[in-house]
């Protein structure tokens, strides 16, 4: 009767182990999802920044350069399309009216579209 005791007690320590490994390992990798997530809408909203920033005055606003970088690159945080399109068409009427650069539009029109997709 002992030795049968004994003989379970092993097989449910070990199993023990085991889930106990595996339930740490589940919370190590859901942390580090969010930890991703966190750092992803971090991103984006620098990149939001970027795109939107114009100041008071003409000589205000971040060089053409970057924001058509920003542009560019809000096409790959498709999980935020539900506010970048809304966004960029905004500033693509704001730019209709202006006198906003053709590569500025054509960085609009073209993250437009793939968020679209």
């Amino acid at each position: 009767m002992i030795d049968s005791i004994l003989k379970y007690l092993s097989i449910i320590t070990v199993a023990g182990a085991a889930i106990s490994f595996v339930v740490g390992l589940l919370k190590y990798l859901d942390q580090r999802k969010r930890e991703e997530r966190t750092k992803r809408y971090e991103l984006f909203h620098d990149l939001m920044r970027r795109v939107s920033a114009r100041g008071d005055k003409p000589g205000e606003s971040l060089p053409l350069t970057q924001q058509l970088a920003a542009i560019y690159e809000l096409q790959h945080f498709r999980e935020y399309a539900y506010a970048s399109i809304p966004i960029l068409e905004h500033l693509r009427t704001h730019f209709a009216e202006s006198e906003a650069s053709e590569p500025l539009r054509a960085a609009i029109e073209a993250s437009l579209q793939k968020l679209r997709q």
